[in-house]
C-alpha cells in the first residue's frame, strides 16, 4: 500500500483514533480505581553453602556451584504452603495457602545466590510483617527440613537476612500512571488497526487519487462542495471558487482528447446523486462567459431535473421533437442575460426513452445544433441505471464522467467505464464533484483550488483513417439524401 493512501487513512479517520485513544484512558482510569490499594514490602537474602573447618578453596567453589544450581528450586519453595502454612498461623490470617501464593512473590538474578521475597497487603505494616514472615520461615524450611542430613549433621547450606523488610510509604497498586500509559498505547494500537481496516474496506471515491488508481482516463476538474452555496454559479461571471473551478474544467476540456469541430458532449454519472446535472449547468454557463455559443439538453427523459434548475418551462421539448409532433426551433429555450444559454428541455415523460435517444432523429437534433452552436452539452442518465448515457453517446463528440465523492463505490465505476466501453465510447475525462475544501480529501493546490493538472492534448481516434463511432456526426451538409428524421427536425 502507498503510504500516501496510508496517511490519508489515518487522517481521514483521526476522530476514530481519538476516540480509541480516550476509551483506553478511561478504561485505565477506571482500572485504577477498581484496584484495590496495596502497599509492597520485600526483604532480600542471601543462600550460601555451609563453610566447614578444613574446607579448601575447592570446596568453597563447589557448595556455591552447589547453591546457584539449587536457587530456581528455591524459589518454588518460598511460596509453597510448607513455608505459607506457618506464616498463615503466625499472623493469623484467614487465607489458604493458595490465595497467599497471590500476594508473595521469589526472584533471582541470573548467576546470583540472592532471592528477593516480596509480598503485597492492604496496609504497608502488614506487608513488612508478611515479608519478614516469609523470609523466616523460608530459612527455618530450608536449613532445618529440606537441607537437614538423615544422620542429622549441619545443613550444608546456609541462609542470611541481607535487607530487611521496612514498611513501604507509598502504595505498590494501582499504578496510576503506568496504568494510563498503557491505556493510551492499547488504544493508540486498537484505533490504528480500526482505522487501516476500515480505509481498506471503504471502496468509496473519495478524490483524484482514487479515481487514477482505477483508471488511465484523466481527472479533468474537480468542483469543491460548498455548504452555503446555491447549486448554480453566477451568470454574471462573480468570483467564486466554484467557479473557478468550473474555468479550470472549462480550461482542461479544451486540451482532452475530443473532436474539436464537433463540441457535443453528453454529460453523466455512474449512479444518481453524483451532481451530474448542476456540473452540465455550470460548465456551460463558464463556457459561455467565454464568448462560446452553448445549446443544453435535458436528455434525462426519465428523471428530467435540468428545467426546474434554472426555472425552465419543461412541457414542451426533446421528447416531442423526437416525434415530430414540434418543431426544433419552437422548443429552445433561452436562461440568461449577459452570457445566455440556449436550452432544449427534455418535454414530457415518453414510454421509450431509450429508443428515442437512439434513433436516427435524436443524431439529426444533435447534428442541427452542434452546426449552430460552439458547444453542445447533453444531461444523460446515470450509466449504471438505464442504456440511454451509452446510446447517446454514439451521437456525440465525447462523454464527460461525473463521479461524485464519496457518493460512487469503486466497483460501481469500474462498472460504469465497462458499460461505455462496451458500445465503443471511452470518457473523455473524469469531473470530480462534491470534493470537500477541507481535510485529506480537499484538492488544493499551490494555495487555491485545482482540480487537475491538465491533461496533455491527444489526436481524435480514428479508425481506417475516418472518425471513429464516438466522434461520428450526422452532417446536414452531406451529399447524401436526408432522411424522413433529417426533414422532420427542422428549425
Amino acid at each position: 500500500m502507498e503510504f500516501k493512501r496510508l496517511v490519508r487513512i489515518m487522517r481521514k479517520r483521526w476522530i476514530l483514533i481519538v476516540a480509541f485513544v480516550l476509551l483506553g484512558l478511561v478504561g485505565a482510569a477506571a482500572a485504577a480505581l477498581l484496584t484495590p490499594v496495596q502497599y509492597e514490602s520485600a526483604t532480600r537474602v542471601f543462600v550460601a553453602a555451609q563453610i566447614q573447618n578444613g574446607s579448601t578453596p575447592g570446596d568453597l567453589v563447589q557448595g556455591n556451584n552447589f547453591v546457584v544450581q539449587k536457587l530456581p528450586y528455591y524459589l518454588d519453595v518460598a511460596t509453597s504452603p510448607r513455608v505459607l502454612d506457618p506464616v498463615i498461623s503466625s499472623l493469623n490470617l484467614d487465607e489458604s495457602a493458595v490465595d497467599l501464593a497471590q500476594r508473595v512473590t521469589a526472584t533471582t538474578e541470573p548467576g546470583s545466590a540472592v532471592i528477593e521475597i516480596a509480598a503485597l497487603a492492604s496496609s504497608a505494616d502488614a506487608a513488612q510483617q508478611l515479608a519478614q514472615a516469609v523470609s523466616e520461615s523460608f530459612t527455618d524450611v530450608v536449613i532445618n527440613q529440606l537441607e537437614t542430613p538423615a544422620d542429622g549433621g549441619a545443613s550444608p547450606v546456609t541462609v542470611g537476612v541481607l535487607d530487611p523488610a521496612v514498611a513501604p510509604d507509598n502504595p505498590a497498586l494501582p499504578q496510576l500512571y503506568l496504568n494510563l500509559a498503557v491505556g493510551v498505547l492499547i488504544g493508540l494500537l486498537v484505533g490504528l488497526v480500526t482505522a487501516l481496516i476500515l480505509g481498506l474496506l471503504d471502496r468509496r471515491i473519495y478524490n483524484r487519487d482514487d479515481i487514477e488508481r482505477l483508471t488511465v482516463v484523466p481527472v479533468l476538474g474537480g468542483i469543491p462542495l460548498e455548504a452555503r452555496a446555491t447549486p448554480i454559479i453566477s451568470p454574471d461571471g462573480a468570483s467564486s471558487a466554484r467557479a473557478e473551478a468550473f474555468r479550470v474544467l472549462r480550461t482542461n476540456l479544451e486540451f482532452a482528447d475530443a473532436d474539436t469541430s464537433r463540441r457535443s458532449l453528453v454529460v453523466t454519472s455512474s449512479v444518481t446523486g453524483e451532481g451530474k446535472t448542476t456540473t452540465l449547468v455550470n460548465l456551460a454557463i463558464v463556457l459561455a462567459q467565454s464568448g462560446a455559443t452553448v445549446a443544453v439538453i435535458d436528455a434525462d427523459l426519465r428523471t428530467p431535473r435540468l428545467a426546474d434548475y434554472l426555472g425552465l418551462d419543461a412541457d414542451r421539448g426533446l421528447t416531442e421533437v423526437l416525434l415530430g409532433d414540434v418543431q426544433l426551433k419552437e422548443s429552445l429555450q433561452s436562461w440568461g442575460t449577459q452570457h445566455p444559454l440556449t436550452v432544449l428541455s427534455s418535454g414530457k415523460i415518453p414510454t421509450n426513452p431509450s429508443e428515442l435517444l437512439g434513433s436516427t432523429a435524436m443524431g439529426t437534433v444533435l447534428d442541427v445544433l452542434s452546426s449552430s452552436y460552439d458547444y453542445v452539452l447533453i444531461d444523460a442518465p446515470s450509466v449504471l441505471a438505464v442504456t440511454d448515457a451509452a446510446v447517446l453517446s454514439r451521437w456525440t463528440g465525447g462523454t464527460l464522467l461525473v463521479v461524485g465523492a464519496n457518493r460512487v463505490r469503486e466497483p460501481e465505476l469500474l462498472a460504469a467505464f465497462d458499460a461505455l466501453e462496451a458500445v465503443g465510447t471511452t470518457p473523455l475525462g473524469v469531473v470530480l464533484a462534491m470534493v470537500p475544501t477541507r481535510g485529506p480529501d480537499a484538492l488544493v493546490r499551490d494555495g487555491g483550488f485545482a482540480a487537475a493538472m491538465r491533461p496533455a492534448p491527444r489526436a481524435p481516434r480514428t479508425v481506417d483513417g475516418r472518425p471513429s463511432d464516438a466522434s461520428r456526426s450526422i452532417s446536414p451538409d452531406s451529399e447524401s439524401a436526408p432522411t424522413e428524421a433529417q426533414q422532420r427536425v427542422t428549425w
